[in-house]
């Protein structure tokens, strides 16, 4: 029997949050949602997956932070303006001792500055999301997912809410930093996968190579699996996810391996035949940011 009690509220009704709501209305729970895009919330509340639009954040139990994590202006660059709107509104609004969640892809010391602003009046912990939508059976909602939280306590509530309330499991880590890098992280190496593939393909492409041949005879190998070259790498995640890390390792390394990547990537893209009347966003490093 459905839980009338307005428990859990998402905050970012995009395809995380959409995901999320529709996952939690399967199990039984009752969900509301709240985006600052009505159509967002329109969509949700057609479908069924939401109970109904938030008028504001009080009296919940649990927030969910779906909110998108882009600069509006060029996808490929990290903004985390409207999270940190959505912290200092929870800091008004918030339920005191409810769980706020961050799902969003944030950059290391994020949730310990959304704690700051809530004061620890609230449990504050990263699970950053995983989602394939192709793959939604394997690799939808329900898969395991990295959990930290800013304090013990918050580790704990965030970890009975996922792994006891949600049915997902967890890999609980030491730090919620750590939880914050895992994600910039694994969406880095899989940018410097692709990138390699499309350097691979302009290599083969300048020596009349077959590189779809070619790739097949290195993937023999039990422990190499060279990805296909595509349409170069684009979306919300993966750009903006590998340029908070270039971010972060400018204040530890000389050089990064992921910066020489963006710059294959845009390489690619301009050689693409249908890409030739189009802009390539190219990454900070080449071109004069600021």
């Amino acid at each position: 029997m459905r839980n009338h009690k307005p428990d859990i509220l998402i905050i970012g009704l995009g395809q995380i949050g959409y995901s999320n709501a529709e996952y939690m209305n399967s199990r039984g729970l009752r969900v509301d949602g709240y985006d600052i895009d009505a159509k967002a919330v329109q969509r949700a509340l057609q479908s069924g997956i939401i109970e109904k639009r938030a008028q504001n954040l009080k009296g919940y139990n649990y927030y969910v932070i779906c909110v998108s994590t882009h600069n509006r202006g060029n996808m490929f660059f990290p903004s985390l303006d409207g999270l940190l709107r959505t912290a200092h509104r929870l800091s008004c609004e918030g339920k005191k001792g409810a769980l706020v969640t961050i799902e969003s892809t944030i950059t290391k010391g994020m949730s310990s500055e959304v704690n700051e602003i809530l004061g620890h009046r609230l449990h504050v912990a990263h699970v950053p999301h995983r989602y394939y939508a192709n793959e939604k059976k394997e690799h939808g909602v329900r898969q395991i997912r990295v959990l930290g939280g800013c304090k013990n306590c918050c580790t704990r509530k965030a970890s009975h809410f996922y792994h006891e309330v949600l049915d997902i499991p967890v890999y609980v880590v030491s730090s919620v930093e750590l939880a914050e890098l895992s994600k910039v992280v694994e969406n880095s190496h899989r940018f410097l996968e692709i990138a390699f593939a499309e350097e691979l393909k302009m290599f083969c492409d300048g020596y009349e190579i077959n590189f779809d041949e070619l790739r097949s005879a290195v993937n023999t190998k039990w422990n190499v699996k060279i990805l296909e070259a595509k349409q170069g790498i684009g979306g919300h995640c993966l750009p903006k996810d590998t340029q908070m890390y270039v971010d972060l390792s400018k204040h530890a390394l000389t050089n990064s391996i992921i910066d020489t990547a963006k710059t294959i990537d845009a390489e690619y893209k301009l050689s693409l035949p249908q890409m030739s009347s189009y802009t390539v966003a190219l990454p900070a490093t080449t071109v004069d940011a600021k």
